[in-house]
């Protein structure tokens, strides 16, 4: 039986119980790991493969350990309409914890991501201290309140304009969402409202010029001035939750990714010093 293969270009060769070049078929065989291209003027090489494709497997799967596997807490206390964050959150790939209570009972700092809606009633006490120390500590927070607490260190003042109709979107957020977005009262006496900049960026405005969305500490945190359930585009909510995750491996996939490919071009190097076979 042939063993397993492949072909690179070095010097001219003789495969197993072939008697003349050039090679006049192509075959591929990946349960045998054998690859042969045909080309009248290619110098051949034998590389055997067997230890390459199983660092290359580890590789492989290290690429696939990315942020779709994220942990996200949501904590939303009521809403009145669809929630449209709820839903985007449903149809992500984060592994999902949710509450209508306070934080009190979660270590935040398990959790790759927080989203906060506080659309009820008053900031429980302890919530926002909890939040701010887990941005601190590099967490990553969607947060929207109604009360517009000013404890939460998001990037974002409140300039006391609410109940404003029409958001105009930044490029953060725009994907896949064409024109203003409008914004609808389902019941709440405050359904929205206006921001203003406190080392944050804007993402997004109001009809009046007052930030909608505001993204602070580096990209880590977004203050939406509208509740989950009066901005009827759960695209927007995805295309947050988007770049927060940003489908960017975690620091130690980056490391099982880089040792993997390391391996695999130190075995190809010294294979192909051990197997090439001249003619």
């Amino acid at each position: 039986m042939r063993p397993p293969f492949f072909i690179i270009g070095a010097k001219t060769c003789r495969l197993p119980g072939e008697t003349s070049l050039p090679i006049q078929r192509t075959t591929i065989v990946t349960s045998e790991l054998v690859f042969r291209r045909d080309s009248p003027s290619l110098n051949l090489g034998v590389l055997t493969m067997k230890k390459t494709f199983l660092l290359a497997l580890a590789a492989s799967v290290a690429l696939t350990t990315s942020a779709s596997a994220a942990s996200l807490l949501y904590r939303n206390d009521f809403s009145v309409g669809t929630d449209y964050m709820g839903a985007a959150i449903s149809a992500s790939t984060f592994s999902v914890t949710s509450t209508n209570g306070n934080l009190s009972s979660f270590t935040l700092g398990s959790y790759d991501v927080v989203v906060y809606a506080n659309q009820n009633s008053g900031v429980p006490g302890g919530d926002l201290a909890a939040l701010n120390a887990y941005i601190l500590g590099g967490g990553k927070v969607i947060f929207a309140d109604w009360t517009q607490s000013g404890g939460f260190n998001g990037g974002q003042s409140f300039t006391g304009n609410n109940n404003l109709n029409t958001i105009t979107l930044g490029g953060q957020f725009s994907a896949g969402i064409v024109g203003p977005l409008a914004v609808v009262n389902p019941g709440w006496g405050t359904y929205s409202t206006g921001l203003g900049l406190l080392g944050g960026v804007s993402a997004g405005s109001f009809e009046n010029g007052d930030n909608a969305i505001v993204v602070g500490n580096g990209g880590r945190t977004i203050v939406n001035g509208f509740l989950t359930d009066t901005v009827a585009s759960q695209q927007l909510y995805t295309n947050e939750l988007n770049f927060l995750s940003g489908a960017v491996p975690e620091p130690a996939t980056w490391a099982m990714m880089i040792i993997g490919f390391g391996l695999v071009g130190t075995s190809l190097r010294g294979s192909r010093r051990r197997n090439v076979v001249t003619a």
